[in-house]
């Protein structure tokens, strides 16, 4: 049986990023993932300012593709009602290859990957084993649960937490005013319609609590989207599950995206920088990650209050007659400071 300090489940922005991080602190880990990267990935692959700022100040020598963007249409019922010059930009991914990017900087560093599965999970004498699809079994001190919405370490520690929310999204043809498009309507259930512009093409997507194939479809369609191959994967509502001193989750498997934006890659570097502290400094994750914690159970009302008929009308009414209102939330929200 291989023995590691900390076995890492899951290569994506969480994973790799929390990796990167015990390397430098000398800490052992081993990373897996059953994926061959690079990989595509559901994600409109929006960097926002707080984003690029934290994942600047993490890891200051990684280098990586964007297209910038500086504009956002805001719609109400399919009428646009608020049209942004953001005083700084967004950066558009192709989660395919920024995350394969982020994997290889891991490598570098001399991190050590494998392409396996996780299959079952034990705790005997002090320690977990880990054993894989492949048969291989290894024993750490610390497991992290990178690996997403369908998260099989977060399933050990509750069988019964829930997936979240459906999303689904397509590669569509690029808008010639490179803008960042949002939807929202009395009609979906706390989500929105979104397109995000890469260098090549839109990413057109949908999702909220009633998404299904068929709903994405009517959906894009009121949008003006050719009918193209979409694809889906749920994302996390919640952190339903005990927390555990030695098991730790991160990024989506830990239930951490933004319960209003559905804004997913600030909290997989921050969860992964929370989750590399704590293991070096021998503390707790619920004590280094409790300012996060917090905030999630203040997102879930936030987005009850956004989504709702009133919140819609205040949003509306905002737009037409506050507008400087809406431009410090979103300063706020995105961590964009005025130059």
């Amino acid at each position: 049986m291989e023995k590691v300090t900390v076995l890492i489940v899951g290569a994506g922005p969480a994973g790799s990023t929390c990796g990167l991080l015990l390397k430098q602190r000398n800490v052992d880990c081993l990373l897996i993932d059953r994926a061959v990267f690079p990989r595509d990935k559901i994600c409109g692959g929006g960097l926002t300012p707080r984003s690029c700022q934290l994942l600047d100040t993490l890891l200051p020598t990684f280098h990586y593709d964007y297209n910038s963007v500086n504009r956002l249409k805001l719609l109400v019922e399919g009428e646009q009602v608020f049209d942004l010059h953001m005083n700084k930009e967004l950066r558009i991914v192709k989660r395919r290859e920024f995350d394969a990017q982020l994997l290889e900087e891991y490598k570098r560093s001399g991190g050590a990957f494998a392409n396996d599965a996780l299959n079952t999970i034990e705790e005997k004498d002090g320690q977990i084993v880990a054993t894989m699809l492949s048969g291989r079994q290894v024993a750490c001190d610390y497991l992290i649960g990178a690996d997403g919405a369908n998260s099989r370490v977060r399933k050990y520690l509750n069988p019964q937490s829930d997936h979240g929310f459906l999303w689904m999204e397509q590669y569509g043809p690029k808008s010639p005013d490179n803008a960042i498009v949002i939807n929202v309507s009395k009609t979906y259930e706390q989500g929105y319609y979104y397109a995000f512009p890469n260098t090549a093409y839109d990413v057109q997507g949908f999702g909220d609590g009633n998404t299904t194939p068929q709903r994405f479809r009517e959906v894009l369609d009121q949008m003006g989207c050719p009918d193209l191959k979409p694809k889906g994967a749920f994302i996390p509502r919640s952190c339903d599950y005990p927390l555990h001193d030695h098991i730790i989750l991160i990024g989506d498997a830990g239930g951490f995206p933004n319960r209003l934006t559905a804004e997913g890659l600030y909290y997989a570097f921050l969860t992964a920088r929370n989750a590399a502290e704590a293991i070096s400094s021998g503390r707790p994750f619920a004590e280094v990650n409790a300012k996060v914690f917090a905030h999630k159970k203040k997102e879930v009302w936030e987005a009850r209050f956004f989504y709702s008929k009133t919140g819609l009308w205040l949003l509306r009414f905002l737009c037409r007659n506050f507008p400087g209102i809406l431009l410090r939330c979103y300063d706020k929200a995105t961590g964009t400071k005025k130059s």
